[in-house]
């Protein structure tokens, strides 16, 4: 018993010291996974969608010219971790920049805590030292900052960024038309926006929103009606557009035949019944529209490194560098290997359990010997019928085990799966259209072979669009990031 005992304590302190790395300390940052547009993580929810949008657009854009990348992280609070460190984990866990000129730089801003950071790669030591950086952070951040107004800060401070790394704030649009407005429910300010933002955001994606009002789809139903319209105005296969029929009380959507798989028909409802639903329910149009289009322009921007063939893939870690308002000196990285709270206990506790399994059925071992002179219980009905009645031998359970133990065959069954497969015409406008495809808002899902049309302007299909009452989400997520890396030491903060 004083053997098991001793075996049991060895066993547990064992363990424990295996599971010290996984236990965070109060100092170490819990890192959480990235959004899916990567260049701008709005934890705290204090970036509205717009701004979102013009900034990933251009950190895209500025990763496709240079291979830099510039993100940009708020949170609610770092719960006690200092700025600097959580900065840098982030950072580093995130792999900011490409691996190989380690130019990546990450801002962080913390609302609660009222503080912010930056830091740079090594490779960013020429055009973004601690004076440069200092002096960004003080007339781009500070005053909108300080103002509680993130939205603006942020936009000046990533601009700036982007404009010392080589890249570009602003651009020549084109003037292609995408907006229809035949019920004159929209102000000039909400056409102007639309079709700013197809023009802008197609060139980065290669995907342009189509925005149509309507009064009256006469003879046809919407979903007819919006076919006609999507292949009229020569819509491409990746585009994308809405159908408001103000008249008939419904709306519908229409995807191109490229992106029927990536963006799904459940990914089109959770939009529309999110956004464009309370909206369109309250009249207000041109907000139902202007949401609906930022919401898809979100998505496909969080997906132009892979549509552009630029997609970053995670590379060896290169030197890192430090910046802070004191001499620049370079250190050695520091790798944070950071782990929740949670999961570590989590981690902790399922070890806790076997060590207690191991210990009853030792303890039970033990208590057998002691009475028996055998290992198991040879009065237990299993015991008995597996190897006979106990009359005393030493070797009870053992011998038998080895001499009777049988084989054990598995078998297996196979199951059967569906797929689902969507079929394309032609149009004559040089658009793409569907032939089944699209969802209005009093549509719900009919697998039904034999009826191929919406009664109400809506239906479901492989082709294209989503209904209102859809709920599932196939999110193709997609993660963008370098490889650099950044010191424990370097940054530099509002404060510091």
């Amino acid at each position: 018993m004083k053997r098991a005992r001793i075996l049991q304590t060895v066993l547990i302190a064992m363990l424990m010291i295996m599971l010290l790395p996984f236990i965070p300390g109060k100092a170490e940052a819990a890192v959480p996974a990235h959004s899916e547009a990567f260049y701008v993580n709005d934890f705290a929810n204090v970036i509205d969608e717009k701004t979102e949008n013009y900034m990933v657009n251009f950190g895209v854009k500025l990763y496709q010219k240079t291979g830099a990348q510039v993100v940009l992280v708020t949170v609610n609070s770092t719960n006690g971790v200092s700025m600097e460190k959580y900065a840098t984990s982030l950072f580093n866990s995130w792999g900011v920049g490409s691996a190989d000129k380690n130019n990546g730089l990450l801002l962080l801003l913390s609302i609660k805590d009222d503080d912010y950071w930056a830091v740079p790669g090594k490779g960013l030591e020429k055009e973004l030292n601690s004076a440069v950086i200092s002096k960004i952070l003080s007339a781009s951040l500070e005053p909108d900052f300080a103002a509680k107004k993130y939205s603006a800060g942020a936009t000046k401070t990533y601009g700036s960024f982007i404009q010392k790394l080589g890249g570009s704030y602003s651009e020549t649009l084109g003037n292609k038309s995408y907006v229809s407005d035949n019920a004159g429910v929209f102000p000039q300010v909400t056409r102007d926006y639309l079709n700013q933002s197809s023009n802008r955001y197609a060139a980065t994606t290669g995907s342009g929103i189509y925005v149509v009002t309507v009064k009256n789809t006469g003879t046809k139903s919407l979903q007819d009606y919006t076919y006609a319209k999507f292949a009229g105005v020569a819509a491409g296969p990746r585009d994308v557009m809405l159908v408001l029929d103000i008249g008939g009380d419904n709306y519908h959507v229409l995807q191109g035949k490229s992106i029927d798989r990536v963006l799904t028909n459940e990914r089109i409802s959770g939009i529309l019944d999110t956004v464009l639903e309370p909206k369109f329910a309250a009249k207000d149009y041109a907000g139902g529209a202007t949401g609906t289009a930022n919401a898809f322009y979100n998505f496909f921007l969080a997906r132009a490194d892979a549509a552009s063939g630029k997609a970053a893939v995670s590379k060896p870690a290169a030197a890192p560098a430090t910046v802070s308002k004191l001499p620049v000196t370079t250190k050695d990285t520091v790798e944070l290997v950071p782990v929740s709270r949670s999961k570590g206990m989590t981690i902790l506790g399922i070890f806790l359990v076997l060590v207690a399994l191991i210990s009853l059925a030792a303890a039970a071992r033990n208590r057998y010997v002691a009475r028996y002179g055998i290992r198991l219980n040879p009065h237990n009905p299993r015991n008995i019928r597996r190897y006979g009645a106990w009359t005393g031998q030493p070797g009870y359970g053992y011998s038998q085990r080895r001499r009777y133990r049988q084989p054990h065959h598995h078998s297996s069954s196979g199951g059967s799966s569906s797929s689902s497969s969507s079929f394309w015409g032609s149009n004559s406008g040089g658009g793409g259209s569907s032939s089944g495809g699209g969802a209005g808002r009093y549509s719900a899902r009919d697998d039904d072979e034999d009826d191929d049309r919406n009664s109400g302007g809506g239906g479901y299909s492989g082709g294209g669009g989503a209904g209102r009452y859809s709920s599932r989400d196939d999110d193709d997520d997609s993660n963008s990031g370098g490889g650099g890396s950044a010191s424990s030491g370097g940054g530099v903060g509002r404060h510091g």
